[in-house]
């Protein structure tokens, strides 16, 4: 795998946990996602509006599948947001980072795009991470921790994430590339996402499927958390689209984004005092194996 777009992606990975952990810290997190994503929005507008109108680094084709993209990732922030109202965040968040590793692997597959065995054999030992995080101790190993009240949230974000993946990955292979177009680009992406997540959360609380926030809530997150929750959530996925540029497979990037998951439950044991320490020590270790098969052998 390119060392540089491998470099990008772990630096992303920080800002990626951080906007995670941001969201988990007052509890209404459709709320909190809402606020990031209009802070991106309206931060954005103006400088990337000016540099593309100069520099025309999209073609038409693009503005379909960052369309597309925005649909799939206004799904993920609301069955996210669900998910984080069902269940802990060690347990929401690695299973939702697990299957789109495999997944994406089988996108790349269809798309003629074949990682290696060790990339495979990398892919999987990060899933098998993921999948192992959640675990309490090993004496109590259980696939109950994965069937509860959140599963079919986690199941709808991992999807979720497979259909935002792809799309930003094709229109990563058609735009002029450098870091300024994949900054273009993803201000196009979360003002889209934005458009369908607001869409998507209103028709959400008119069925009853999410409620509206209290407005002690609401006074609770108040904005600072959520700017900088903004601020986080489009450097890491900047720095995502920058890497989709400089990589054949976008499985590899995917399972390269999975320390996050590392930086997660250190920070979440830190911060929140959740338990299971030793099984998921040992869940991290399965991930970075992955990611240095990945790195040294995922050609």
């Amino acid at each position: 795998m390119n060392p540089f777009a491998a470099a990008l992606i772990l630096v992303s990975t920080l800002f990626h946990a951080g906007w995670n952990l941001l969201a988990r810290r007052r509890r209404a997190e459709a709320l909190f996602f809402y606020r990031l994503l209009l802070i991106v929005v309206v931060i954005g507008l103006v400088p990337a509006a000016l540099s593309e109108w100069y520099v025309r680094s999209l073609p038409p084709t693009v503005w379909l599948y960052v369309l597309g993209s925005g649909v799939f990732c206004g799904f993920y922030f609301l069955f996210l947001a669900k998910g984080y109202a069902a269940s802990d965040f060690t347990v929401v968040y690695p299973v939702a980072r697990a299957l789109p590793v495999l997944l994406v692997g089988l996108g790349d597959v269809l798309r003629g795009r074949y990682p290696t065995t060790m990339g495979w054999a990398g892919m999987l030992l990060v899933a098998l991470g993921c999948l192992l995080a959640p675990q309490r101790s090993f004496r109590d190993l259980s696939p109950r921790r994965y069937l509860n009240r959140a599963t079919v949230w986690i199941l709808l974000t991992a999807f979720s994430t497979v259909g935002y993946t792809m799309l930003d990955k094709m229109a990563s292979e058609i735009v002029t590339q450098g870091p300024g177009t994949a900054a273009r680009y993803g201000y196009a992406f979360y003002l889209f996402t934005f458009l369908f997540y607001a869409l998507f959360l209103r028709v959400a609380q008119r069925l009853g499927a999410v409620e509206d926030a209290a407005p002690s809530h609401a006074q609770d997150i108040g904005w600072r958390l959520p700017v900088l929750g903004g601020l986080f959530n489009f450097g890491a996925y900047w720095l995502v689209l920058w890497a989709y540029q400089l990589t054949e497979r976008a499985s590899y990037v995917v399972a390269f984004r999975q320390f996050s998951i590392v930086i997660g439950v250190v920070l979440a044991f830190i911060l929140y005092r959740e338990e299971g320490r030793w099984v998921r020590i040992t869940a991290t270790i399965l991930i970075t194996a992955g990611l240095v098969l990945i790195g040294l052998r995922g050609h």
